[in-house]
C-alpha cells in the first residue's frame, strides 16, 4: 500500500484553484449536497444512532427513483465549484451524492442502484482503515473502480479524528496524508475534504488554502452555496429513518429541519 511522504509544509495541489470571474462574489447556486453513510439493511439490535446512519435498500431505491422520476441530475462538487466561481451553468435540478466513510456496503447497496439511472457520487474516505483493509470499508480497487465509472473519490482524513483543536502538524498529517494516498491510487489528487465529525477550526482552514483545496463538506444543513462558503459546504443529511417525505423536503427546503 503506498504510503504518502509528508514533508514540513503544507504542498499545494498542481492545479489551483480557478480564478474567480467579476461575478462570482455575487453569485449564489442552489444545489442540494445530499449525505448519506450506511446504505444496507439495520443491524440486528441496532440503535437510534446506527438507524440514522443507516439508509435501508428499499428506501435507498425509492429515493434515487425519485429524483429520476422527478428529472434529478447528478453533479459533482467540482462542477458547483465551476458555477460558483465562473458562472458554469448546472442542470435546473441538479443534486450532489455524496457518502461518508467510505463503506463497503455502498459497493452491493448503492452503486448498482444509481447506474441505470446514469447517477455517480462522491465518497468521501478514510484513507488509513482502506489501507488496513478493514472489512466494513471499501477497498483500494473498489474506489479506483468507481473512480473508473465517474465516482469522486475524496478524504475524509487518514484516522477520522476530530481535527479542530488539534496541531497544526497533526491537522496537516491528517489532510495531506489522505490526500497523497488517493493521489497514490487513484492517480488524481483530489481537491475536496470532508472535516471528521463536520469539525475544523482557523488552522484547518488555513491548511486548505495552503493544501490548493478547492473546497470542503462540513454537517451543517442547507442547500444554498456561495464563493464564501466554498470551505464550509453545507449539506443534506439523509436520515436512515426519514420518510420519502421527508427526503424530498430536504430537496427542496433550504435548511433541513432535525
Amino acid at each position: 500500500t503506498p504510503e504518502p511522504t509528508l514533508t514540513p509544509t503544507a504542498t499545494p495541489t498542481s492545479t489551483p484553484l480557478p480564478t474567480p470571474d467579476a461575478d462570482a462574489r455575487n453569485r449564489a447556486v442552489r444545489l442540494p449536497i445530499l449525505m448519506y453513510h450506511y446504505v444496507e439493511p439495520w443491524p440486528v439490535n441496532a440503535g437510534e444512532i446506527r438507524k440514522n446512519l443507516t439508509v435501508q435498500p428499499e428506501d435507498f431505491a425509492a429515493q434515487m427513483r425519485y429524483l429520476h422520476d422527478h428529472g434529478y441530475v447528478t453533479v459533482s462538487l467540482y462542477d458547483l465549484l465551476y458555477a460558483l466561481t465562473l458562472g458554469w451553468p448546472l442542470p435546473p435540478k441538479a443534486v450532489v451524492i455524496t457518502f461518508d466513510d467510505g463503506y463497503r456496503d455502498l459497493m452491493q447497496y448503492a452503486a448498482p442502484v444509481m447506474q441505470p439511472y446514469g447517477y455517480t457520487g462522491t465518497v468521501f474516505v478514510i484513507t488509513e482503515l482502506m489501507d488496513r483493509e478493514f472489512e466494513r470499508y471499501l477497498t483500494w480497487p473498489q474506489a479506483e473502480s468507481l473512480y473508473a465509472q465517474g465516482w469522486k473519490i475524496e478524504p475524509h482524513s487518514k484516522t477520522h479524528d476530530e481535527l479542530a483543536g488539534q496541531s497544526r502538524d497533526f491537522q496537516l498529517y491528517q489532510m495531506l496524508g489522505s490526500m497523497q494516498t488517493i493521489e497514490a491510487h487513484i492517480g488524481v489528487m483530489p481537491r475536496f475534504f470532508n472535516y471528521p465529525f463536520g469539525k475544523y477550526d482557523d488552522v484547518t482552514l488555513q491548511l486548505d488554502r495552503e493544501l490548493g483545496l478547492w473546497g470542503a463538506v462540513t454537517v451543517a444543513s442547507g442547500r444554498t452555496h456561495t464563493l464564501d462558503s466554498l470551505y464550509t459546504l453545507t449539506r443534506v443529511r439523509v436520515g436512515g429513518q426519514d420518510t420519502l417525505q421527508q427526503f424530498v423536503a430536504g430537496l427542496e427546503d433550504d435548511l433541513r429541519q432535525p
